[in-house]
Parts: C-alpha cells; sequence; structure tokens
C-alpha cells in the first residue's frame, strides 16, 4: 500500500455514526519541495555516520545560506522560497527513508496546508469540503505506515461518498486508493 496521508471522517446521522478514510495522494509536483519548507521541516532522521554524504551535504548548504542572510536577507528570502529542496531529483526526495519529520507529515503541516500550487492537495481540500458538505464531521489524521483506521459505513453510503468524490475531481488512482482504504474491514 502507499505511504501516505488520509483524514478519518467521522459523521453522525439519524440511524447512528458512520465514518470513511481520504486518502492524499501525492503526484510527485515538487511544489512542497521547495528551499524554505525543507529549512522548516526539521532535522533529517538519521546519523551522520550511517549517511555522511548527506550530513556534509547539509552542512554546506548551512554554511552557504548563513553567508548568503548575513550578506543580503532580502536575497536569501528570495532564494529560498524559490529554490528546489537540494534532495528533490526528478521530482522525487533523494533521502526519502531519512527525510526530516516536517516532510513525513505533509501535508498535514502547518506550511502543507497552506500550500496553494498542489494539484493533488487542492483536489484533496475539494474532496474534503464536497464529502462534509452540510455535515457535522469530526477529522482525525492518520498515515498508512501504520494500521489504517477501520471506516464504518454502509454500502450506500461508500457509494454516495464516491458520487461526491467523482463530482470533486477525485483521479482513477486517488479513488483506488479511497476504496482499498474503505475496505480494510467490510462495511457494515
Amino acid at each position: 500500500m502507499v505511504d501516505t496521508f488520509y483524514l478519518h471522517l467521522e459523521f453522525k446521522n439519524k440511524t447512528g455514526n458512520w465514518s470513511v478514510n481520504l486518502p492524499f495522494l501525492c503526484s510527485k509536483c515538487g511544489v512542497c519541495c521547495t528551499l524554505d519548507d525543507f529549512l522548516a521541516a526539521g532535522e533529517i532522521t538519521a546519523k551522520p555516520q550511517e549517511y555522511p554524504e548527506v550530513h556534509a551535504k547539509m552542512k554546506a548548504l548551512t554554511e552557504e545560506l548563513g553567508t548568503m542572510f548575513e550578506a543580503n536577507e532580502a536575497k536569501y528570502d528570495k532564494y529560498i522560497m524559490r529554490t528546489p529542496c537540494p534532495f528533490l531529483a526528478d521530482k522525487t526526495c533523494s533521502i526519502y527513508e531519512i527525510r526530516p519529520m516536517g516532510c513525513r507529515l505533509f501535508p498535514n503541516t502547518a506550511f502543507g496546508m497552506l500550500t496553494r500550487d498542489c494539484e493533488a492537495l487542492n483536489r484533496f481540500k475539494k474532496q474534503r469540503a464536497a464529502l462534509k458538505k452540510g455535515k457535522a464531521a469530526k477529522e482525525t489524521c492518520h498515515f498508512t505506515d501504520a494500521s489504517v483506521k477501520a471506516s464504518k459505513c454502509t454500502e450506500k453510503q461508500l457509494q454516495a461518498c464516491t458520487i461526491k468524490l467523482s463530482r470533486a475531481g477525485i483521479t482513477e488512482e486517488e479513488l483506488a486508493l479511497f476504496n482499498v482504504l474503505n475496505e480494510q474491514k467490510p462495511c457494515v
């Protein structure tokens, strides 16, 4: 299964409580992989002796940015906002296994949910709004790297969600993952 973020949405209606899992499927557009976001994401999760080349690159980057900041703060700000993460290669994270916690949690981060240029995230926000439209829902955030929180819905509720998601522009891949996440345990 894809390692991704998802929302567990819990609804209440006249017949009881029901829930559904809405996944965020990264399209690897690289929009979130800016130097600014990377610098705000926290420490790389590996010891220097395990990945000396990564830590050497980080040390050199830190020194370069420090010099740039001291010389011209405006130039520094412009640079970090427009420069891709130094570990982004062909729209893929080259340090994925040891990426910082902020990167692991995307889009469930302060900078993540504010991102406007990511088509996948914009679709996700539209899908969330479509499922919640007119209903109060409790949202909890989860990641599929742990066990998936079981959804609890009828086949009719699942079909209604699918229709709403289709109208909100869900892709085939997103719909397939939605179905997987909501079939972990049979719907009631």
